[in-house]
């Protein structure tokens, strides 16, 4: 009896197929950071190839389920939660994958913003502190975009508001909150920012006199929690009558023609003249 031949390159080829069809995972990414840090409750996309059949991945100690695209090369899964460093693979049909490493990012953490008040027409840089802070990627206010310093620092970022609208009423300003993402989530801190109108004068009666004279500012947003009238650069006495007016003692100056600025948080008003007689 003749022994059953045996095609040479049968294992071989049984030992390819069975390669091409055991699941690889090639990269991983969470949303919204789209890398390999992130934090509970967010989506991960683990993507390789072989992945078709896939119902679950294991992140760390923790089983979650999973699914996989048609092509068998994308699965998505919630993280759980955890903390740290964490192995993450897959387990399909075919066997279970290779290993990638993915690292918990704890929430952010805010503790302080400075300056509070600002301009509605030209913000200033606001400096926010806390923890947490490092992987930062994107900073709101008011539920709008601001230009974000890249961080450098786990405890201070610094993110810049868009210009806005003036209110061109009282209040004279308006209030935003600041919204800070990072690799592990969102913190959102209400009515944190103001953003003020520019102050504008519209009138000085009188508007010539000796030091010492008593002069009734008039104008518009008035208001802030640092308000200064300068006559020729020199900081006045004053009394805030109202958001319109202001009562201000002229200080020794020059004889002749100078400029009375207000400024508030919103900035510098244009100058008006004053004469000194």
């Amino acid at each position: 009896m003749k022994a059953a031949r045996i095609d040479p390159n049968f294992l071989e080829r049984s030992k390819r197929k069975a390669t091409l069809m055991a699941p690889v995972i090639t990269s991983l990414s969470a949303a919204p950071q789209n890398t390999n840090q992130g934090g509970y409750g967010q989506t991960l996309t683990i993507n390789g190839t072989g992945l078709t059949g896939t119902t679950s991945a294991k992140i760390g100690s923790r089983t979650v389920a999973a699914s996989s695209n048609v092509g068998g090369t994308v699965v998505t899964c919630t993280i759980p939660s955890g903390c740290g460093a964490a192995s993450v693979n897959v387990v399909s049909p075919t066997g279970t994958s290779n290993p990638l490493p993915f690292f918990y990012i704890d929430p952010p953490f805010v503790s302080g913003l400075a300056p509070t008040e600002g301009s509605a027409a030209t913000p200033v840089p606001v400096e926010i502190s806390g923890a947490t802070l490092l992987t930062t990627n994107r900073v709101q206010f008011g539920g709008v975009t601001g230009t974000l310093t890249p961080p450098t620092s786990d405890v201070e970022i610094t993110a810049t508001p868009l210009s806005i609208t003036p209110l061109g009423s009282n209040p004279w300003f308006q209030t935003r909150d600041v919204s800070v993402r990072t690799a592990g989530g969102s913190l959102t801190i209400t009515n944190a920012v103001m953003l003020f109108d520019t102050p504008e004068v519209t009138d000085l009666t009188p508007d010539t006199g000796p030091a010492g004279t008593e002069v009734v500012i008039t104008g518009t947003a008035f208001v802030g929690s640092s308000v200064t009238v300068t006559f020729d650069g020199v900081d006045a006495d004053f009394t805030p009558n109202s958001d319109t007016q202001i009562i201000a003692t002229a200080p020794t100056g020059p004889t002749g023609e100078v400029d009375v600025v207000v400024t508030t948080p919103g900035g510098a008003s244009a100058a008006v003249p004053f004469t000194y007689a």
